[in-house]
Order: C-alpha cells, then structure tokens, then sequence
C-alpha cells in the first residue's frame, strides 16, 4: 500500500497572495500535478493531508482545495491543523459533497489500519491531544489490534531541531509516544514543522513530511525560510520505506 502525505498547504483568502515570496496555490497545483504523474506509474491506494489547508480558514481556500484534490481520482484523509477553521471545512464538504474524501478519517488495507488524532488547541500554535481524544485513539487501536497501525496528525511529535517551530509542537507527545509503544504502532506521521525529518524508534517510525507551501530555514529561531516545497510518499510494505519529493 502506497500513501501520499500533503501538508501545510496554506491556501491564502486571495490566489494572488504570496506567503514569504512564495504562491501557495502554485505549489499546491505543482504537488497535485505531480501526483497524477505518479499515480500513472504506480498505484497511490490514499492521500493524507495532515493540516493547514488554509492559511486563514477561508471558504474559497476550502473550495480550491476539495476540488482539487477530486480531480486526482484517489481517496483521501482531510486532518485539520492549528490555522484551519473546522467549521468552514465542514460548510464546504456539506456544500460539495466530495466524493473521495473520506469521513470517518480511517482507511483499512488488508494488513494497515490507517486513522488520526486531533492535537488543535483552539487559537493556539502548539498542539495538545486531550485525554478524551487520546481515550478514542486507543479504543481504535484495540479494536483494530489485527492490523497494522498507522496514525497522522498535524503537530510534530518530536523536536526537528529548528526553535521557530519545536516551541510549538505537540506539548503532550510522551503521552502518544507511550501508547504507541504499549500497542506496537508501526508509523505516526507529521506535519507543522515545515522540514522534512524521519526517526526509527525500534519498530516504529515517525515521519514529519515537508510542506507544500514553504520550508522554514534548519536551525532557525527566527521568521526564515528556505526554497523548497513538496510531499512524502509512505510505501506500507512489510519493512515501511518513505520517500521525500522536493520541488
């Protein structure tokens, strides 16, 4: 099973706006384009999109988005992340009725459990998973014990190295990390980091896949940005390989 993971896409309330010199709807379009290439050479079974579709929650971000993401013909995941308003990502998906877009947020292979979990904190930048949402993920996991699990979310679990964006990263991540051990997830995969980073904790992997719209500068404690833009693709086999595409 192949999964592409988008994130940070940062639609902006106007096409013609620019994020740090860079247009968000052309990176999106790139990565989109891309993907169809793909998916003509190889089988894309899902596409996860692990937050920050828009950059201000606007409605016609949210439009662009869900049918662009129709045109490419694959199922996917819709996650949201610290900048999006779920409310308006709900009032398009009633409007649209997107056909491939998966409600439920969970996806089953023959030998992969696929789900998430919500780590928003309400007009926060950092990430928090509450002790409700952290009971409904464990349930899931139990109940589906006969599959491999793989879980995405939107805040980055483990510190990337750059001060900008470890200040406001998943605040609670011990308390994911020790069930995910205590359950033998195989995957858990990120966005908010606007890096690309992967770790190997005896079998389970943690993958923060790079953004769509921009890169932040390694290292950096400041607004600085590098060029760069693009997506993970996570091949599920029986030894997980992740692949970074940089535009």
């Amino acid at each position: 099973m192949k999964v592409i993971q988008l994130t940070d896409i940062h639609l902006t309330q106007k096409m013609e706006h620019q994020l740090f010199d860079t247009n968000p709807y052309n990176n999106f379009d790139t990565a989109c384009k891309e993907i169809y290439r793909i998916k003509s050479v190889t089988e894309i079974d899902l596409i996860v999109v692990s937050g920050d579709i828009a950059n201000d929650g606007d409605i016609d971000a949210y439009r662009y988005f869900f049918k662009k993401m129709e045109s490419l013909h694959i199922p996917y995941i819709t996650i949201a992340g610290n900048h999006d308003l779920k409310n308006n990502i709900d009032t398009v998906i009633a409007e649209i009725k997107p056909e491939y877009n998966i409600n439920s947020c969970e996806y089953y292979d023959k030998d992969w459990y696929i789900t998430y979990v919500d780590t928003v904190v309400n007009g926060e930048d950092y990430g928090f998973i509450t002790k409700y949402n952290l009971t409904k993920l464990e349930k899931r996991i139990i109940l589906n014990n006969n599959f491999n699990t793989a879980i995405f979310m939107h805040h980055h679990a483990l510190p990337v190295g750059t001060p900008l964006v470890d200040s406001c990263m998943l605040e609670n991540a011990d308390d994911l990390l020790t069930l995910c051990k205590k359950y033998k997830v195989k995957f858990i995969g990120c966005g908010h980091a606007h890096t690309s980073r992967i770790w190997h904790q005896n079998d389970m992997t943690i993958s923060v896949a790079p953004a769509v719209s921009f890169q932040w500068f390694s290292g950096t404690d400041t607004v600085k940005t590098t060029t760069g833009f693009g997506f993970k693709i996570i091949d599920f086999s029986e030894d997980i390989s992740v692949t970074s595409c940089i535009y």
